[in-house]
């Protein structure tokens, strides 16, 4: 509706870390990091080829994993008192 005035969602974000899961999502996190670098590491060794190729993927996927980690560990909730409807 063009007339009508635009509406805002009031959001927080919480951070869900509780005791054992987060130190189990750090360690992961860690692994991951350390499979990264050494995937790169061994890329400088390595020359262009199939090899080359599959070592790069792991290093890239190692990277993607990460970051969704971070992201998943961050969950977006509606305020207390903002309405349930979604803006338009």
């Amino acid at each position: 509706m063009p007339d009508s005035p635009p509406r805002r969602l009031s959001v927080s974000c919480r951070l869900f870390a509780r005791g054992s899961m987060n130190d189990e999502r750090d360690d992961f996190a860690a692994k991951l990091l350390q499979i990264e670098e050494q995937a790169n590491m061994a890329l400088q060794d390595l020359e262009a080829g199939l090899t080359r190729d599959r070592v790069q993927h792991i290093a890239i996927v190692a990277r993607m994993l990460r970051y969704r980690l971070d992201v998943a560990s961050v969950v977006v909730l509606p305020s207390r008192g903002s309405s349930r409807q979604t803006p338009s």
